[in-house]
């Protein structure tokens, strides 16, 4: 995995890790896996999205995120129109398209637990697997 500085370059506690998927050794145009990690810093908590995406459109998705309840769209679903407490979201296609989530068991803050079963979700296999975002020192400022 090869990580680097994501989102913003104001914001300089986000990785993201970019890559193209390889299918019976081909590359199929506009498939691609993300991964943005932001690490728990100070009262700030930790957030994650991983993201499978094919022509921009994100077709599914795991979010790691405590900033709030989020909305859902997909008529008909068992969640539709409902609001998810959960700070671990699943994301699915539905007939609307993206933005209905499910509720995901929240027992672990683990990266690599949420890596893992994002592919299974998704059939992925990661030679060499998950490794997280390198460590960083952020400074004061202070001479």
């Amino acid at each position: 995995m090869d990580w680097r500085p994501g989102l913003s370059k104001k914001d300089v506690q986000w990785w993201k890790w970019d890559t193209a998927l390889l299918i019976d050794g081909r590359v199929p145009e506009g498939a691609r896996v993300i991964l943005q990690r932001r690490p728990p810093v100070g009262a700030a908590s930790g957030k994650m999205n991983l993201t499978l995406l094919y022509r921009e459109l994100r077709v599914y998705g795991i979010d790691l995120d405590d900033s709030g309840p989020h909305s859902n769209t997909g008529m008909g679903r068992p969640y539709w129109h409902k609001m998810i407490e959960t700070p671990a979201l699943e994301h699915i296609w539905s007939e609307e398209g993206y933005g209905y989530a499910e509720p995901l068991d929240h027992a672990s803050d683990a990266p690599a637990e949420y890596f893992r079963r994002f592919c299974i979700k998704t059939n992925l296999t990661l030679e060499g697997g998950f490794k997280p975002p390198p460590s960083q020192q952020l400074t004061l400022g202070l001479i």
